[in-house]
């Protein structure tokens, strides 16, 4: 998963009209100017503590210089020594999303009459999950300007409007997926479960094995119909200037 979530922020950085990717020995961070309250699309990953902790220094000054407010660090729940220094570093845990793994040897495609696609454009899903968060600045719009190099967009529709979305992306036999959204007024439905459904068919006939996700707790009663199990946290310590 580690792996996985650094190859899709290496494919994603600098999607962003004035964004940026950062990469020393062992860390990458993507920073993205456009939403400087966000530290959602902040992010910063890592190998181990001792890169993190040569890096700290350095990514605190880049995110200041660009004007970035806050920023995450995603720290694997087993890291507590990467926790500990990103907190002794005025960082704070800000959520804990659950990290499941779902093995895709003989994953059916569902049965159904789901309106969906597997060619969306990116706009369409970052509008879609930027209408299922609280927050006034859309930040995912103003983080993908185009899909990321290896990344598939899955739209689902109702009454012919575009309601739900993921986005897929394969690294090294896992089917990483990201930016999984319902519009507040389709969810109920089983849009999300069903569309992914089908995503996760597809990866299975490309040859991936598994596939990996970072659950919140909206979205872990979909994900584990599903069949995925969670493996423990993803930590996000936030860094926010006061």
């Amino acid at each position: 998963m580690g792996a996985s979530m650094t190859a899709f922020c290496r494919a994603a950085g600098g999607r962003s009209p004035r964004g940026s990717l950062y990469e020393a020995d062992g860390v990458l961070a993507t920073v993205v100017p456009e939403a400087p309250d966000r530290s959602v699309v902040n992010a910063v990953v890592y190998d181990d503590a001792k890169a993190l902790a040569r890096a700290l220094e350095d990514l605190a000054d880049i995110f200041e210089r660009a004007g970035v407010r806050a920023w995450t660090v995603w720290v694997p729940g087993p890291d507590r020594e990467g926790a500990a220094l990103v907190e002794h570093a005025g960082h704070r845990l800000d959520a804990a999303p659950a990290a499941m793994v779902l093995g895709l040897d003989g994953f059916e495609r569902p049965a159904g009459d789901l309106d969906w696609t597997r060619e969306g454009d990116i706009e369409t899903l970052t509008r879609i999950n930027d209408d299922s968060y609280p927050f006034p600045d859309r930040p995912w719009s103003k983080a993908f300007s185009h899909v990321p190099e290896g990344a598939r967009v899955y739209l689902a529709h109702l009454n012919g409007e575009p309601a739900s979305g993921l986005l897929t992306f394969d690294w090294e036999g896992d089917c990483a997926i990201e930016l999984v959204a319902t519009a507040p007024g389709a969810r109920g439905q089983g849009l999300a479960g069903t569309l992914l459904a089908h995503a996760l068919a597809d990866a299975r006939d490309r040859g991936q094995e598994a596939s990996t996700l970072q659950a919140t707790e909206m979205g872990r009663p979909v994900y584990e119909r599903l069949g995925y199990r969670s493996i423990g946290a993803y930590e996000m310590w936030e860094r926010r200037a006061s």
